[in-house]
């Protein structure tokens, strides 16, 4: 394990902890940008999904949320979701299970753009939030931190239970497969913060010599965006929609690599 990796693996898991300690008060009328249910009872803030699907149905545009959104996708675009995501950390290491692994489709990344639109905006615009065709009915975040919990302290299983939970069964399996599948495919949060990657302030640096095309960054790219078209053209590969600008792609770099020794 690289150094930048072992710091993104200490911040992934103070992250995890701060955002899921408290012990009563709650930040909830401020969203934070990344995949983690404000219906946990130990969350700190609320979760733009949530806001967004609630706002939608009752028609009201929720002028804070996406303020907070654009500001920090603006600063550092997608950094969230490889630095400080919960469910983005839960992947990496569920990805650590040994056995196959595959690399999806590119057309596969679209879907969430569909999900965004229709599960978050659009159904619970015309259906209200309480709609079942919205993204938090089958949500696997809330499905570990709300719906797991309520079944363990003796909670019924619904129709909707077992549906929420074998979606979730679903993206474990994926994950375990595919490299950050969820945030390549599925994440609505990933799909509102993808533009901002096109011009928030926080890049990859490029190294300063030219690129040997070895491809070392493609393949231990976490979400299969090839660093290397961008990089042979002088472009951030954190310009990528799907970078989640872990920074894996620079240590693995021959000519980075000379430069920081």
């Amino acid at each position: 394990m690289t150094a930048i990796q072992k710091k993104r693996r200490w911040v992934q898991t103070l992250s995890l902890l701060l955002l899921h300690s408290s012990w009563g008060p709650e930040v909830k009328w401020l969203c934070n940008p990344v995949l983690s249910c404000h219906s946990c009872a130990l969350a700190w803030f609320a979760c733009p999904v949530g806001i967004f699907i609630h706002y939608s149905g009752y028609h009201v545009f929720p002028f804070l949320a996406v303020g907070v959104v654009l500001l920090l996708g603006v600063l550092i675009g997608r950094l969230l979701c490889g630095w400080v995501c919960p469910f983005g950390f839960l992947q990496d290491l569920l990805y650590k299970i040994p056995g196959p692994k595959l690399t999806l489709p590119k057309w596969t990344s679209n879907i969430k753009y569909v999900l965004l639109v229709l599960t978050v905006l659009l159904m619970p615009f015309f259906f209200g939030e309480s709609t079942l065709w919205s993204f938090c009915r089958y949500c696997p975040a809330s499905a570990l931190q709300v719906t797991l919990p309520r079944l363990i302290g003796g909670g019924a299983i619904t129709l909707g239970t077992a549906i929420k939970l074998g979606v979730t069964a679903g993206v474990i399996a994926l994950v375990v497969f595919s490299e950050r599948g969820f945030c390549k495919v599925l994440c609505p949060i990933g799909a509102l913060l993808a533009p901002l990657n096109l011009l928030c302030f926080w890049k990859v640096k490029l190294p300063s010599a030219a690129c040997q095309s070895c491809m070392e960054c493609d393949d231990t790219c976490p979400t299969d965006i090839d660093p290397s078209d961008r990089i042979e053209e002088g472009i951030s590969p954190s310009r990528a929609l799907d970078c989640v600008i872990c920074h894996q792609c620079q240590p693995v770099c021959p000519e980075w690599k000379e430069e920081h020794e």
